[in-house]
């Protein structure tokens, strides 16, 4: 995998000039050897006049298992893709396979060794356009595909492509790659009631493989193993082909990222803050602008702020450059609840955190100053991209004096309190400057060090 993806990296797909001739000849020769080898079996689909397909990598033969290239071409024009390679003999960290994602065009040098390669021109000859037809499912819903054209029979055997596509873009949490397609190679008896999953893939709405494989040892199942969705697949390829023939045609739909939201604020929680009993603020805010300062930069952000009607408690919609949220918060000190979406690795990811359970320590209607106050709350993070998690922080403040609202802004009036705070989470200590403006009944962070590895100014510039 090391040797193909310094390669890869190089450049030498799109054919730079700029590389030295020996690698580039070297680069043009092992790329080229993969493009004469044969489609593995049970891994070639077509859409259109494209075929997706893997190959194994000449140069990893000398290994017990060898590397796999994840290959689109134009059976009809000399153009293909190499999308990914994988190495299946050397897992990283997370037990997946090593993996070096490509995504682009090999160059015509190369790709002329398939109009030399028998077992593409065979591929191409064999396989024919596609005929999805939907086995089950509303607009909004997983449709269960069955791919009529696909269907093949061999004594009691009977082979197929089944798929599930999904109404929205979704993230493969272990490859963490996108996908609205999954697709199956699957073998039925349907006088045995038995199956066996040859392969499985990951398709995007471009039907450009994101991930998967074949099978090397795949086993017979009952049809009563497999989930509901699985059975409907291999019960509808067990019908006679005239009804396969009435089910609807496969069309294109809008999908896009899915989104995950957080649910309302507990009633328990909302009960531990009402027992508080902090009195209503003086006066609103409704507009901040807050400079956060690193140890490289700054960036600005804005934030909205509003009464949660749902609550009571305080929405605040924050903007920056890159991101926006929106959140409700126990008067600007904590999340109750989160909602945000960001781009990384060419992935969107929806992100939603919700506070289970919330309880307080202290004096926080008085606040008098040398006072310990306290907190500890469950939170739980969901996010499009990986498995759910549920957090536990407990914080705990020192309040250290009473200063004029003004010092934080000239435009703020009355009085604050300054609170010393350190956070305990999951594996991270946090220690943090906090102001309650109590005109305002709002607390706003001047100062936040995470475990001494991030440290954070922030500047209230505006206050409205």
């Amino acid at each position: 995998m090391k040797r193909i993806a310094v390669v890869v990296t190089l450049g030498l797909l799109s054919g730079c000039s700029l590389q030295p001739s020996s690698t580039v000849s070297h680069g043009q020769a092992l790329f080229g050897d993969m493009l004469k080898q044969p489609p593995l079996a049970d891994s070639v689909m077509r859409d259109g006049d494209q075929l997706s397909y893997q190959a194994q990598i000449v140069s990893a033969k000398t290994a017990t298992t060898p590397d796999i290239a994840q290959i689109r071409a134009s059976c009809s024009t000399p153009a293909a893709n190499l999308l990914f390679v994988e190495s299946p003999g050397t897992l990283t960290a997370s037990g997946q396979p090593e993996r070096f994602t490509v995504m682009r065009d090999l160059t015509a040098a190369v790709v002329v060794n398939l109009q030399q390669n028998p077992g593409f021109i065979e591929a191409c000859a064999r396989t024919p356009r596609p005929d999805w037809r939907v086995v089950r499912g509303a607009a909004n819903e997983r449709w269960l595909l069955i791919d009529r054209a696909s269907l093949k029979s061999t004594g009691d055997q009977l082979q197929f492509w089944g798929a599930f596509d999904e109404p929205h873009i979704l993230i493969n949490k272990q490859k963490k790659m996108p996908y609205v397609q999954q697709r199956m190679r699957l073998q039925a008896s349907c006088s045995r009631q038995s199956y066996r999953t040859l392969a499985t893939f990951g398709l995007t709405t471009d039907n450009l493989v994101t991930f998967g494989q074949t099978q090397t040892a795949p086993q017979d199942q009952p049809f009563s193993a497999a989930d509901a969705d699985t059975q409907a697949l291999l019960n509808a390829a067990c019908t006679p082909s005239t009804a396969l023939e009435q089910l609807p045609v496969a069309t294109s739909r809008t999908q896009v990222p899915l989104t995950v939201t957080p649910p309302a604020i507990p009633a328990p929680v909302l009960d531990a803050i009402t027992a508080l009993g902090l009195p209503n603020a003086n006066k609103p805010l409704h507009h901040l602008v807050q400079r956060s300062e690193f140890g490289v930069g700054n960036v600005q952000s804005e934030l909205f702020i509003e009464p949660d009607t749902r609550s009571a408690q305080v929405h605040v919609r924050e903007v920056g450059k890159y991101s926006t949220t929106q959140k409700v918060m126990f008067r600007g000190l904590f999340n109750l609840n989160y909602q945000a979406e960001s781009k990384r690795d060419g992935l969107t990811i929806s992100y939603a955190s919700n506070v289970e359970a919330l309880s307080f320590t202290g004096d926080w209607k008085q606040m008098p100053v040398g006072a310990t106050l306290g907190f500890s709350l469950k939170e739980l993070n969901r996010n499009t991209a990986e498995e759910d998690r549920v957090l536990p922080r407990t914080d705990s403040c020192v309040v250290k004096r009473e200063l004029p609202a003004s010092k934080i802004n000239a435009d703020l009036s009355g009085s604050a309190k300054e609170l010393s705070c350190t956070s305990t989470g999951a594996k991270l200590i946090t220690t943090s400057t906090v102001v309650y403006l109590q005109d305002y009944g709002y607390f706003f962070t001047s100062k936040n060090d995470l475990a001494g590895l991030v440290k954070t100014s922030m500047t209230l510039l505006r206050a409205e």
